[in-house]
């Protein structure tokens, strides 16, 4: 197995680059960001992406997948996922601060699953 560092990072990663490219799709949004998170297309967005955040704080440890690593990645793409629903949100809203609130939650589930040694794991 390569290192498990390498797979966090690339994860990790993705999400500048989904930063970069919300940025550009709307560097400058139609209307003030109150009125952007108030749309219930944003309200249901949100929603989806923290239940998807307690469902990878909760369950990726009770995974029963073998070997550990590859519980990291199955919790990090749980967190990616968060990440991607906020890109949605600021596409359909073409406001790109509707992705920094779900950005933030993902890097503290990829903060959470930063690879350790195996003896101290969390995921073990």
């Amino acid at each position: 197995m390569p290192n498990p560092k390498i797979f966090w990072f690339a994860i990790a990663f993705s999400t500048v680059i989904y930063a970069v490219i919300a940025y550009t799709r709307a560097p400058v949004p139609p209307r003030p960001f109150e009125e952007s998170l108030r749309s219930p297309i944003t309200l249901v967005l949100y929603g989806v992406a923290f239940l998807s955040f307690i469902a990878a704080m909760l369950m990726a440890g009770r995974l029963p997948v073998h070997p550990p690593h590859k519980k990291m990645i199955v919790a990090m793409a749980m967190f990616e996922a968060c990440a991607i629903l906020g890109l949605l949100a600021a596409f359909l809203q073409q406001d790109w601060r509707l992705y920094v609130p779900a950005w933030i939650a993902a890097l503290i589930g990829f903060v959470r699953e930063f690879p350790r040694d195996e003896v101290t794991s969390p995921l073990l």
